[in-house]
């Protein structure tokens, strides 16, 4: 049987926490964050990861951001191969509030990728 591979071009790092409610112009106590890998490609990996199956998650990965998400790839034990990248991975932020039990879904721009950066994406996925 041939691997799966996923490709995620705007891979993301989901933080995600709850207030008890959202109040315009105020201050507001947040839980503890929970930060998941993301992007299209990664949740398939992650999906297939808990069906019992293999991958290889093919992504741009970028200064801190990029180091934390591979490390939460790690922890999930996701086969990963990580093409370094000179801007940052992103972040998308989610607020749940816990009165109205509304989410919230805060979605950052993903980075240009670099010619040079495309090119080592397909050879890799050529591979």
């Amino acid at each position: 049987m041939k691997q799966v591979i996923t490709l995620t071009l705007s891979p993301t790092i989901d933080k995600s926490t709850t207030v008890d409610k959202i109040v315009a112009e105020q201050k507001l106590d947040c839980d503890a964050p929970k930060f998941e890998p993301g992007g299209g490609g990664i949740n398939v990996s992650r999906a297939l990861k808990r069906l019992g199956m293999t991958s290889a998650a093919i992504f741009p990965s970028g200064g801190l951001t990029g180091k934390r998400l591979q490390e939460l790839l790690d922890e999930e034990r996701i086969d990963q191969h990580p093409i370094k990248t000179k801007n940052l991975t992103r972040e998308n932020f989610i607020v749940v509030n816990r009165t109205t039990n509304e989410q919230f879904r805060f979605g950052m721009p993903a980075p240009e990728l670099l010619g040079k950066e495309e090119t080592a994406i397909l050879k890799l996925v050529k591979e």
